[in-house]
């Protein structure tokens, strides 16, 4: 008896990892997906700019797994996880967008930059809220606490209830 209750629970586990959707997390479209969601639901899109190395964008991406709110709040709006070093052509807005090498072995895509760029920087990770249009109408560079995460959130919600 003992035993397959071990059995479930390391069953349990197996799924929990393997099936992330399955613990309610908000999902991010790929990119190069995002104009065309958006056309089928006319919502505002939260893009997270972010590379592999940037210790700090891991931090923000697991804040973001373990913020209720944020999970909660998914249905007021698109989200996308950009990885600014991709090296694959990504239309967007009707424009293809290349990576840049800037070295030998770096390099940037420009998207990030065009979406993220401030004073001609680009910052990982960086926040980017654009509206149905694909027009950027929030930028930050950095990362977002809980407090202005909830409040950018907030938002969101308040902005998609108006239109309804």
């Amino acid at each position: 008896m003992k035993r397959s209750f071990h059995y479930i629970g390391l069953v349990f586990a197996i799924t929990i990892l393997l099936f992330p959707e399955a613990q309610g997390q908000v999902k991010s479209i790929p990119i190069g997906e995002l104009a065309d969601s958006m056309r089928s639901q006319s919502k505002p899109a939260l893009i997270l700019i972010t590379t592999e190395w940037c210790t700090y964008c891991q931090m923000q991406k697991a804040q973001l797994r373990k913020n209720a709110d944020f999970q909660s709040a998914s249905a007021d709006f698109h989200f996308s996880e950009f990885d600014a070093e991709t090296r694959d052509p990504i239309v967007f807005a009707d424009t293809t967008y290349h990576f840049k090498n800037t070295g030998v072995s770096t390099g940037r895509h420009d998207l990030a930059y065009m979406l993220g760029n401030q004073h001609n920087r680009l910052a990982f990770p960086t926040w980017v809220l654009v509206n149905e249009n694909l027009e950027i109408i929030f930028k930050y560079p950095g990362i977002l606490k809980p407090s202005d995460l909830e409040a950018l959130i907030g938002a969101l919600r308040r902005d998609q209830t108006l239109k309804k």
